[in-house]
């Protein structure tokens, strides 16, 4: 039959096109690095919620005929896979010619109007006709030569600053798309995070040449404009490094010490030396140094295949622990709050996704974590390493397509797993390893000045040694005389003060921390508990909004549609419920010791509770009481106990399950009666009930017999109360049938 030619149906090739960009995220991504790559100075995004329309445009260069028949109606025929420096010499990002099927990802169809130093044209699409069995070479768009301007293509827009932006902006050359209806729903939410990717889209670096605007129906010019974060930022370190060919250079600034008027003393009885005042003064601590050395062991020799790349990287301590300020003389008013959390990488100033990305796996795509938890010691270790936390720093590393051993994988979503890519995540972990290095160094020498200038060390060795003595001479039956006894036992009443107060400062510090890891606990227990229907809720709103889409895409049922819509509703309340119970409990507000109302704490817990677990009736007696406390501590026994109640209440077939809380004053002190209607303690704990409130007791089983409770609630709970002085009374559950009964005296926190 001879030879005969290979064909693609349309379908496959859009097909193609959403295997690149799956995302919503993605496909906007794909559109304004094209506009990048045009040389365009401004990059402008309208949604128009009453048309469902979006406007992406560019002030670039505009596509002539030949240019969008060639190279954009071509798929994969790229007219960047040569030559990819533009004519401001950007290099530019795309390369595999099927970023225009990012249109079809965002919405049904498209009409682009675009105008080069050759005039303007008009080109449309249906993204439908792509369907199966349709030939692709039958697949056709609309080219026309137009002669009306980019202002009456805008013209049906609704908002006024979005012509004012493109008045302004758009002087000569141009392409705007005008995309309808999109297929996702635009909400609050998802607008929210398009932003905010978009935000982190390109560094704050380039700003100077490129800028992204994104509107909505009332925004204005100011608050369309989309400001990048920037490494700029006051942290207390910032480390910045060059690579080129086999050159290292890595620059450390200092900015997390302020010495004042002690300056001098601190830094001579420290021994810093005289290198080291300019350290503090201002001045980069510069290394020089051969790729190949840095990187290379003594079987491996690592030469640098990854071609030229810098970066910078910012650190903040985040929080400080009482008493150091004044041992390590911290900055007053540094900034605590990096700019974002993890390491971003860009290529060619747009971000390489999802390195750094918070909201997936490769947030800590370095694994500082697990480096910390293998080293967990404190900068001023005189033995350990001191490790950097994950949220503990931020960062930007700049690479660019001639790194072609890191070659991005097609559905743009990271690079490619090559060998050069794991040395580049080595690279950067011993330019990290610099400053931890150097920030060691630092703390170990004020740490020894401190215990030098106050020396309650000594002063405890002094009081052990003395004590030790004692021991001694009673174990000998030695009966020293008078001035011997004073002399090897007795100790000044200062030196005992500070080693006092020393201990008292430390223990305070611990017991703050150890505080809000039981609050933190607290919200595991019950997230834990109730996982399965938070995963079914997640399940069930996204399915009813699949039914309300479906019903106003196919069906054209209103009602059927509002029904489904109100039921999303019912599930983004209950998760509104979850949130109040869990996450508001570890809020700072929370964290405040202060006089809270207990009626009305004890009320809002009660509802929320009644929104997740509506088959419980759950009643509060609690008169006005106002009582000095934490208050996410307070919440913590209430939610640990019923989170206790209705995990029982699941394995019963039984309803009518009841939770009752009554609260009263008595003596000053305040009393919690708490009792539910459930089958009680089992035969484990029946006859000694306080066995319960041991950490890691538990009798809760699968249906395989696993243990699967945590036994930490009760044991949360016994801890809470003790802070406040107070009693936990399980008695009543020797001699009750049924039920689970507690009562807990709370006197006063300590």
């Amino acid at each position: 039959m001879g030879k005969i030619k290979f064909d693609v149906d349309a379908y496959t090739a859009r097909l193609i096109g959403r295997e690149n960009v799956s995302r919503l995220e993605s496909a906007v991504a794909e559109l304004v690095k094209n506009t990048y790559d045009a040389d365009a100075s401004c990059c402008v995004l309208y949604y128009e919620k009453s048309t469902n329309t979006l406007y992406l445009a560019d002030n670039g260069c505009g596509m002539t005929s030949r240019v969008i028949k060639k190279h954009w109606m071509t798929i994969g025929n790229s007219s960047k896979k040569r030559k990819f420096t533009s004519k401001k010499g950007r290099i530019q990002t795309g390369a595999k010619g099927i970023g225009r099927f990012a249109l079809d990802r965002i919405g049904d169809s498209c009409t682009m109007f675009t105008k080069s130093n050759s005039g303007a044209l008009e080109w449309s699409v249906d993204w439908t006709s792509f369907s199966d069995g349709t030939p692709l070479t039958s697949v056709s768009a609309n080219l026309d030569s137009v002669t009306y301007s980019v202002a009456d293509f805008i013209s049906s827009a609704v908002n006024d600053n979005f012509k004012e932006c493109i008045k302004n902006e758009f002087k000569a050359t141009c392409t705007v798309f005008k995309i309808y209806p999109v297929r996702d729903v635009w909400n609050e939410k998802q607008i929210k995070k398009l932003r905010s990717n978009l935000i982190t889209l390109v560094p704050q670096e380039i700003s100077g040449i490129f800028n992204i605007y994104f509107f909505e129906e009332p925004t204005t010019i100011e608050d369309a404009k989309l400001i990048p974060s920037s490494t700029d930022s006051n942290g207390d370190y910032k480390i910045a490094f060059d690579v080129v060919g086999d050159s290292v250079k890595v620059k450390i600034s200092r900015n997390e010490f302020d010495f004042k008027a002690k300056r001098e003393v601190v830094l001579t009885g420290a021994g810093f030396s005289n290198e080291d005042r300019e350290f503090f003064g201002g001045k980069e601590i510069c290394h020089e140094i051969s790729f190949c050395k840095l990187m290379s062991s003594r079987k491996i020799v690592v030469n640098n295949t990854i071609g030229n790349f810098s970066g910078v990287f910012l650190f903040s301590k985040i929080q400080q622990q009482v008493g150091d300020k004044e041992k390590y003389y911290y900055k007053s008013g540094n900034q605590t709050e990096l700019p974002w959390k993890g390491v971003r990488i860009y290529r060619d100033n747009f971000r390489v996704r999802p390195y750094g990305d918070p909201d997936s796996s490769a947030y800590d795509w370095l694994l500082l974590s697990n480096r910390k938890a293998k080293s967990p010691a404190a900068p001023s270790h005189v033995d350990g390493k001191w490790r950097v936390s994950a949220d503990q720093i931020c960062g930007t590393v700049l690479i660019s397509r001639t790194n072609i051993t890191l070659p991005d994988q097609a559905n743009r979503e990271g690079f490619v797993e090559t060998p050069e890519f794991q040395v580049l995540k080595n690279f950067l972990l011993k330019i990290i390893e610099f400053f931890e290095s150097d920030r060691q160094y630092v703390f170990r020498k004020l740490n020894s000045y401190y215990e030098k200038t106050h020396p309650t060390q000594q002063f405890e060795d002094e009081i052990s040694k003395k004590a030790a003595y004692e021991e001694k001479k009673k174990e000998h039956n030695e009966q020293p005389n008078a001035v011997d006894s004073i002399a090897h036992t007795t100790v000044e009443a200062s030196k005992a003060k500070a080693v006092i107060e020393e201990r008292d400062a430390r223990i305070q510090s611990l017991e703050d921390e150890n505080q809000l890891l039981r609050a933190l606990a607290t919200v595991g227990i019950v997230t834990n508990t109730y996982v399965h229907e938070i995963r079914g809720g997640t399940n069930t709103l996204g399915l009813k909004l699949v039914m309300t889409k479906e019903e106003l895409e196919y069906d054209r049922d209103i009602d059927n549609a509002l029904k489904y819509i109100d039921e999303a509703i019912a599930c983004q309340e209950s998760f509104g419920a979850w949130f109040k119970v869990t996450i508001d409990s570890v809020r700072k507000d929370r964290r405040t010791m202060k006089d809270v109302n207990l009626q009305e704490l004890l009320e809002e817990l009660r509802i929320s509770w009644m929104r997740n677990c509506s088959d419980t009736e759950i009643t509060v007696e609690c008169e006005s009481i106002f009582f000095r406390c934490f208050p996410y501590e307070i919440e913590s026994i209430i939610n640990n106990l019923i989170a206790n109640s209705t995990s029982v209440f699941k394995t019963e077939a039984q309803t009518g399950h009841k939770i009752s809380i009554q609260v009263e004053t008595r003596d000053n002190f305040v009393n919690i009666y708490y009792q539910d209607n459930g089958p009680g303690l089992s035969d484990k704990y029946k006859k000694n009930p306080d066995l319960i409130m041991e950490a890691m007791e538990t009798d809760k089983t699968d249906s395989d017999g696993e243990i699967i409770g945590t036994g930490m609630g009760m044991w949360i709970i016994g801890k809470t109360v003790k802070d406040y002085n107070g009693t936990v009374d399980l008695s009543k559950n020797i001699d009750s049938e049924r039920g689970f009964h507690v009562e807990i005296t709370l006197k006063g926190r300590r």
